[in-house]
């Protein structure tokens, strides 16, 4: 996650003036998420460094209910819940778990050459932008609830060990 730092910092920046621009958060609430996110920052701890996270989680300044109405609403973003998706292997896809921390965002199908992506960070244009030029802009975008991307995360995350045992073994 190291790696990701600059994305991790410039994507949780842009997400939280986007949410003061939609009048989702004030400037007080992004100011306070901002404390605990920075401490977070500092502390190396990368996972848990979420604007969005501190704001639902910590400082209760933004329900999930209302953000996810304006992502449907305002932002014409179709929503999915990864929990009722086959998950597998991100390796495939050529994409780092690591980033998909990161960013919030996990690539969950492809169909020929178009990729089909679950995020929490839409309105991070870093985000967006990171993802369209790493995928060759062939990029389907759906909304999903936090706890639905962390549950596929932990997944993904227990696929890949798994993947890493078997090839362990027949080494």
């Amino acid at each position: 996650m190291q790696e990701h730092r600059a994305l991790i910092l410039r994507s949780n920046r842009f997400l939280g003036s986007a949410m003061v621009e939609r009048g989702l958060v004030s400037v007080d609430d992004l100011e306070a998420a901002n404390e605990k996110f920075m401490e977070a920052i500092q502390a190396s701890e990368l996972k848990r460094a979420s604007i969005l996270s501190t704001l639902l989680y910590e400082t209760k300044a933004l329900e999930e209910q209302a953000l996810l109405e304006h992502l449907v609403e305002e932002e014409s973003l179709g929503l999915i819940d990864l929990g009722h998706i086959d998950l597998r292997s991100l390796r495939p896809y050529n994409v780092d778990l690591s980033l998909c921390w990161a960013t919030s965002t996990i690539p969950f199908d492809k169909v020929e050459n178009t990729y089909m992506l679950a995020t929490c960070y839409w309105l991070s244009a870093p985000v967006v932008k990171h993802w369209e030029e790493l995928l060759d802009g062939r990029v389907i975008w759906y909304g999903t609830a936090t706890s639905s991307m962390t549950r596929a995360l932990e997944q993904i995350e227990e696929i890949h060990e798994a993947e890493d045992e078997a090839a362990a073994e027949d080494e």
